[in-house]
């Protein structure tokens, strides 16, 4: 099955790439250098045919220019005042190591293969890095607003960069490690919100980000803010709030009616696709989690099983 970009991150993807950057000026400025245009310019609205042979030509070159190195800071770093740059490169920087993702399920396991990849050479080379995520990480605190687009771009590029990670080498590291609870965190605001549309892109990345153990276990381990909202989003679709647990739990007809009017709480079949999806994932560590585990599984049942038969 394949996961279609959430509207609404497409959409604000669209409008930055079609914005005009006043690239001269930025560099006139000091804000970037001379080659960090030039790097820009060469792989920046161009066939991906020629992005990828340029990437691929001066690896190192754009590893820098993402993630620093001995010449020079990272193009983020840099460019950190000029909101119009830093969201620009967010995008030019997931379009370069992302592809069009293709979800397929095994009785088994669970794999997400990226393909049409237009730079594939560029995650291995910035994984290769000490500090693969240093630059990134502080923009997901760029502001309390889940609308605020660094944080929600930076968590895009974030999530495919794991997510190859992940696929290089399914074996924890420090940086991966250490990059997943604060990713988890952001992500939280925005399952926690009132948008079906911010939350779906959550939850996407969850899923992404779910593939090994060690980030499952980081997942349960801040469950207070990663799990608990997406049970909350099963609640609403079943028209169910925190003040009707007791009637949902008995087995009242509060579920039953709210299937025959539909899925309440303004979530979409696709979101709630992507919860129980989720969910699903944590269950291979079910022998470590345990019984824990099995009262949510019971609980994510007791609100899906009706909306899930309305579906059919």
């Amino acid at each position: 099955m394949s996961l279609d970009p959430p509207t609404y991150l497409n959409s604000l993807q669209n409008n930055i790439r079609a914005r005009p950057i006043p690239w001269e000026g930025a560099v006139r400025a000091g804000t970037i250098t001379d080659s960090d245009l030039k790097r820009i310019k060469a792989v920046d609205k161009v066939r991906k045919d020629q992005r990828r042979q340029t990437v691929e030509t001066d690896t190192d070159a754009y590893r820098s220019l993402l993630l620093g190195g001995d010449q020079g800071k990272s193009v983020l770093e840099s460019a950190s005042k000029r909101a119009d740059v830093v969201q620009y490169m967010l995008v030019l920087a997931s379009d370069l190591i992302n592809g069009n993702l293709l979800l397929q399920t095994f009785p088994d396991r669970r794999r997400l293969t990226m393909l049409t990849v237009d730079a594939p050479a560029l995650a291995p080379a910035l994984l290769e890095h000490p500090s693969p995520y240093k630059p990134f990480l502080p923009l997901l605190s760029n502001s309390t607003n889940p609308e605020d687009p660094i944080p929600l771009l930076t968590s895009t590029f974030l999530a495919s960069l794991i997510a190859a990670s992940q696929t290089g080498s399914p074996k924890s590291n420090p940086q991966t490690d250490e990059a997943l609870p604060k990713l988890y965190g952001y992500l939280a605001t925005l399952t926690k919100s009132q948008d079906s549309g911010l939350q779906d892109i959550a939850v996407q990345e969850y899923s992404a980000l779910l593939r090994t153990k060690k980030a499952r276990e980081l997942f349960w381990k801040q469950r207070q803010d990663t799990l608990n909202p997406l049970v909350d989003i099963l609640r609403a679709a079943a028209g169910a709030g925190r003040d009707s647990d007791s009637t949902m739990w008995s087995g009242g007809n509060s579920i039953r009616s709210a299937t025959e009017a539909g899925l309440g709480g303004g979530v979409g079949l696709q979101l709630l696709y992507h919860v129980l999806l989720a969910i699903w994932q944590l269950s291979f560590e079910g022998s470590s989690i345990g019984k824990d585990l099995e009262k949510y599984a019971s609980s994510s049942k007791a609100f899906a099983l009706p909306l899930l038969e309305q579906i059919n």
